[in-house]
């Protein structure tokens, strides 16, 4: 092997290693800017009123009881959503969204029927399970990973991961929670939103190891 041929290899491997640091350098960047904003998120007032919400609900409503989850949410749902009236368990599930229909067709505002986001269960819930279901990406990708997630974060956040996921399967098993209203119809959710608790087991599987409380 001449001294050309050594130069074509060193000049192909150089350009080869300048395309993956091309590819790698602004991968890594776009997870730790993601990585970051959920740091963010996690230190805001909405988060904090989230968690508050969603504890509340579980300790003091349903008082620690998973088998009450339903009902209470249910209740909680119809009550912020759609209105008080709504919430009559003696209706049926056709009653209930026959009266949803029916407000629905009234075009009755938002403020009629209910209240800020940041005290609304549901939207509570919702925001969380985003959370933690974007933290679990971030903890499967190799840029981040578990390790970083289990010493950022500490086992508390597993104890509400733990209540979103009961929540989710009383959500699951109910006919009123697992439709929503869009336009004049009552439709299914999609099939891929049940799936959400499959990234909630698995980044409760992480934090439930981590510290009991954050490092200062």
């Amino acid at each position: 092997m001449n001294c050309n041929d050594v130069m074509s290899i060193v000049q192909t491997v150089c350009a080869l290693a300048s395309v993956i640091l091309a590819y790698l350098i602004p991968e890594r960047i776009k997870w730790a800017q993601s990585y970051e904003n959920l740091g963010s998120d996690y230190r805001s007032y909405d988060y904090a009123a989230a968690v508050q919400g969603i504890v509340e609900f579980y300790v003091v409503e349903c008082k620690s009881d998973a088998s009450k989850i339903r009902d209470m949410y249910e209740k909680r749902f119809l009550k912020e959503i759609y209105g008080a009236e709504l919430s009559k368990k003696q209706k049926s599930n056709e009653e209930i969204f026959e009266d949803i229909k029916k407000r629905k067709s009234l075009n009755l505002s938002k403020e009629d029927y209910s209240m800020d986001n940041n005290k609304i269960l549901h939207f509570q819930r919702r925001l969380l399970a985003q959370f933690f279901c974007d933290l679990d990406v971030c903890a499967r990708h190799f840029f981040i990973g578990k390790r970083r997630v289990q010493k950022d974060y500490t086992s508390r956040e597993a104890d509400t991961i733990k209540i979103l996921i009961l929540i989710g399967e009383a959500i699951s098993a109910s006919p009123i929670l697992m439709k929503e209203l869009s336009c004049n119809e009552v439709i299914r959710l999609p099939e891929h939103y049940k799936g959400m608790n499959k990234y909630l087991s698995h980044i409760y599987s992480i934090l439930k190891n981590a510290k009991r409380y954050m490092e200062v």
